[in-house]
């Protein structure tokens, strides 16, 4: 969950309608060339292949089966982007694996609760507050 909860951000200087390759060197749930690739489209760029070094997730597939995306819209209406502030449709394979396998919000955020919860204790335990 904690890597569902702190999605990667990105900034910086995309020229519409070139062309991208994003490269990663370990994926798990394989947010992070997700959002890069939402970053750089929702600027105008195009991707045009993503190279990952080691992807440690379950299933190595990037795209959720739409029965899985289907069953977490059923089971948890729009309530999964008021939780986590992204679309169901946009969660990658794992991510989606992942929650579908809560049977309820209230599932969910108890979970991401305790996820900012330690990753909060961890950070202070290195000196970061916050």
């Amino acid at each position: 969950m904690e890597r569902i909860a702190t999605r990667a951000e990105f900034e910086g200087i995309v020229k519409p309608g070139a062309l991208h390759i994003l490269v990663d060197d370990v994926t798990t749930m394989g947010g992070t060339p997700a959002e890069l690739a939402d970053f750089i489209q929702s600027r105008g760029g195009n991707i045009g292949g993503v190279v990952v070094i080691v992807n440690a997730g379950r299933v190595k597939n990037f795209r959720p089966p739409a029965s899985v995306i289907r069953k977490i819209e059923n089971r948890h209406g729009h309530e999964i982007e008021q939780i986590l502030g992204i679309h169901p449709a946009a969660l990658t394979a794992n991510e989606a694996n992942y929650l579908v396998g809560f049977r309820t919000s209230d599932e969910i955020r108890n979970r991401l609760a305790k996820a900012r919860q330690e990753t909060d204790l961890r950070l202070r335990s290195k000196g970061i507050e916050g």
